[in-house]
């Protein structure tokens, strides 16, 4: 059952080259804040990291596999990835288990991103840390995002705690403005 649907209008593309070296994760997050997007989403993250670390389960024996970060290094690294862009209002500090941490009052990113090394697929949560490989200063890993307008997604924690959530659940709020 669909629990909320909101409408939005997408009001903004915005594309960006990133620099050699840049922290994909960190640089999306400056574009939120340079370009004042509260509610959008990533329409697509296409180039080659030199480094990648990825929030994902580290063991697939259930379906609540608790989660952690997994990490690779050197070799030719693709990565593509989507996701959506809303707003932190209450802090969720999961980073030594699972590597994601959000900041009320900063943007909220929920990217998931798919990497193939050495033949090998993966996919997870975009952390801090997968580093932009490229052969030259000016880079071609270019991204896409969109600001949208009419409807705000809100992230938050909940007050109830778990074994596996120990400062809270977290969780969405959509809502139409």
């Amino acid at each position: 059952m669909v629990h909320v649907i909101a409408r939005a209008r997408v009001t903004d593309i915005i594309y960006a080259q990133l620099s050699q070296d840049a922290d994909l994760y960190q640089e999306i997050m400056e574009i939120c804040r340079r370009e004042n997007i509260t509610t959008g989403y990533v329409l697509n993250v296409v180039g080659g990291l030199r480094k990648a670390r990825l929030s994902m389960p580290v063991k697939a024996d259930s379906n609540d596999a608790p989660p952690g970060v997994r990490e690779w290094e050197g070799g030719l690294i693709e990565c593509q990835a989507i996701g959506i862009i809303g707003q932190t209002v209450a802090t969720y500090d999961s980073e030594k288990i699972s590597g994601i941490i959000n900041r009320a009052g900063e943007p909220y990113l929920h990217i998931h991103a798919t990497i193939t090394v050495a033949g090998e697929t993966f996919m997870g949560h975009l952390i801090d840390g997968c580093i932009v490989r490229s052969l030259h200063k000016q880079s071609h890993f270019t991204i896409t995002l969109a600001k949208t307008e009419g409807a705000t997604l809100s992230f938050g924690v909940t007050k109830t705690v778990t074994a596996k959530y120990p400062t809270g659940i977290p969780i969405h709020e959509l809502v139409q403005n």
